[in-house]
């Protein structure tokens, strides 16, 4: 098994044992978030509309102070995005979703 793929299982089991909940809905599209251990946060932005669709999450709506800068592991493609500010933002097609771990700096 993969890092990724770990890292996906270990927010779904983390010991602290908080489930996510849906903190946004804006029609299909819908913001998760949950506070693993580690002072980190959890994110998924899912499309499940039937359309193509570009969806966003400001750092107040999911558990982060709104000067925060923050590295994101996008846990579907592998890659790390550096030095975010005040949003996390992506375009998914329908009925896709996107995971993320979001590490305050």
């Amino acid at each position: 098994m993969t890092h990724w793929k770990c890292l996906a299982i270990a927010v779904n089991q983390d010991k602290l044992g908080v489930q996510g909940k849906k903190v946004k809905k804006n029609g299909e599209l819908e913001v998760w978030a949950g506070e693993p251990s580690g002072k980190r946060v959890a994110v998924i932005l899912w499309n499940r509309g039937d359309s193509k669709a570009t969806i966003s999450a400001e750092w107040s709506e999911i558990g982060l102070k709104s000067s925060a800068i923050v590295d994101a592991c996008d846990l579907w493609e592998h890659t790390t995005t550096h030095s975010l500010q005040q949003q996390i933002q992506a375009t998914l097609q329908s009925h896709a979703c996107k995971m993320y771990i979001l590490a305050p700096q």
